[in-house]
Parts: structure tokens; C-alpha cells; sequence
């Protein structure tokens, strides 16, 4: 009897003590995780590892460059970044109750990505109603004359026109020529004797090596029915991103292009 009284106590005192245990050791909630990049932009991934203890939910962003901006899941997709510099990950975690944040920097090493616009039309004279002649990379939008507003014209970074349907030249549409209301100013290089980016560059391009380095003056000049196809043109629009245009084909309506341009 002593015996099994004496055990019952024992048995007591543990439970006991592991209750007191759980009311000073709570869970800890803990916010972190690992990386591991491979590669270089604009093709670089970046692998997650999350090292998180005790949460119930996860909200992660992603800097600009990344493929998608933000997850949910515990353990996000491997990312593709297309932009150099600095990366920042922030992770919030939360147990229902509290949350805790950490956000890590990283480098990311290679070339910034470019955009590629293929098959834009340009019409070779003014007041066309069927090609327009103005361009806007921040809508992605050809724009005949006619559709030119005070609202869209600061979004307008191409002009283009045609001199006797023999000659041609990309412009800026502040030029008076196109009535263009809050027009920005675009630097354009028509024509180079010995070209500095090539017809086989620019099909080659695939980030933006070529183009950031470029220092492009205007130059007043145009091309002619000899130059196309294959004639590239180079120019900087007002936000400081450079391209390079090629010519493909050419007729009485409109000259055939296609655009690569700096994505940032």
C-alpha cells in the first residue's frame, strides 16, 4: 500500500511539473530561411529554404525583377529574377496570435533584361488611318495622329516619318512636327555607317549588355530604301532606357520593325 501511494505521488509530481514546463516554455515563433541562387539575370534562380519555427501562415514579397511579387505558401516556387543589384526578400510569419518579419538582401550578378516588340507597323506619312506613326512603350500602343490627346501625349516615346517615301527617320515626339501635347524628349540615331549594334546583335540580344553602355546623341540623320531590311536604329527615351530598332520591310503605307528595348 505504501508502496503504490508512493508511486502515485511520483506519477503526480511529473504531470505537474510538465504542466509548469509548458507554461514557461512557450512555442517560439521564429521568422527565417535560407537561399540559394544560381545563375545569372535575366535568367537567375533563386531557390528558398524556409527555416521558420512554430507559424501557421507565411506572406513573403519579392523586390521588383523577380517573376511573381508575393506568396502565400510555405515554401515559395524557385524564383526567376531578370534584373542585376540588390534583391530583398521579406518573410512575415504569424501563429494566429503574433507575427515576426525578417528581410534579407541579396546580390544578384549578370544583365538586366530587354523587351522585344516584333512586327510594329509605322505609318510613313502623317494623318494615316490605318498605321500610326507614334509609339508608347508605357501602354504598348501604336497611336494614329488623330488619337493623340493631352492625357496619352506625355506616354508617347517614338515618332517616325518619311521624307518623299524614299527616305525615313525615327524622332522624338516633341518635335513640332507632331503636335504631340506634353511631349518627352527621345535621343535617336538614325544611321551609322558602321553600325554599333549590328543586324545579327540585335537578333542575338537577349539582355541588355549592348544597350546600357550606349551614349546616343541625336543625330539628325535618316535612312534610305538601301538600308532596309537591316538597318538599326538607336535611341534613348526620356526615363533614360535605351533600344535598338531594326528595320524589316518597307511599302507606299508603312515601314515594318521590330524594338528591343532596356526593361528598366
Amino acid at each position: 500500500m505504501i508502496k503504490k501511494t508512493f508511486f502515485i505521488g511520483i506519477l503526480t509530481s511529473i504531470i505537474l511539473f510538465s504542466c509548469k514546463q509548458d507554461e514557461i516554455e512557450p512555442k517560439v515563433l521564429v521568422a527565417n530561411f535560407e537561399t540559394t541562387i544560381t545563375g545569372e539575370a535575366p535568367s537567375c534562380q533563386i531557390t528558398i529554404s524556409n527555416k521558420s519555427e512554430n507559424a501557421s501562415s507565411y506572406n513573403w514579397t519579392f523586390s521588383e525583377g523577380a517573376n511573381f511579387s508575393t506568396s502565400t505558401n510555405e515554401t515559395p516556387e524557385t524564383l526567376t529574377v531578370d534584373k542585376t543589384g540588390n534583391f530583398t526578400i521579406t518573410l512575415t510569419v504569424s501563429d494566429g496570435t503574433t507575427e515576426k518579419e525578417i528581410t534579407k538582401t541579396i546580390s544578384i550578378t549578370g544583365h538586366n533584361a530587354i523587351v522585344e516588340y516584333s512586327d510594329l507597323e509605322f505609318a510613313l506619312n502623317a494623318g494615316n488611318d490605318t498605321y500610326g506613326r507614334l509609339y508608347s512603350f508605357e501602354t504598348n500602343k501604336m497611336y494614329l495622329d488623330s488619337e493623340i490627346t493631352n492625357d496619352n501625349g506625355s506616354k508617347i516615346h517614338l515618332a517616325f516619318s518619311s521624307m518623299g517615301g524614299t527616305m525615313y527617320y525615327f524622332d522624338s515626339p516633341s518635335n513640332n512636327d507632331y503636335s504631340v501635347p506634353n511631349a518627352t524628349v527621345t535621343k535617336v540615331i538614325n544611321y551609322e555607317n558602321t553600325p554599333t549594334i549590328s543586324s545579327s546583335d540585335f537578333n542575338d540580344m537577349v539582355d541588355d549588355r549592348l544597350l546600357v553602355e550606349l551614349t546616343i546623341a541625336d543625330d539628325n540623320n535618316s535612312f534610305g530604301n538601301s538600308s532596309i531590311p537591316g538597318n538599326t536604329v538607336l535611341f534613348e527615351i526620356s526615363t533614360g532606357k535605351k533600344g535598338v530598332i531594326i528595320t524589316k520591310a518597307v511599302n507606299n503605307d508603312r515601314l515594318l520593325v521590330d524594338i528591343k528595348i532596356q526593361k528598366y
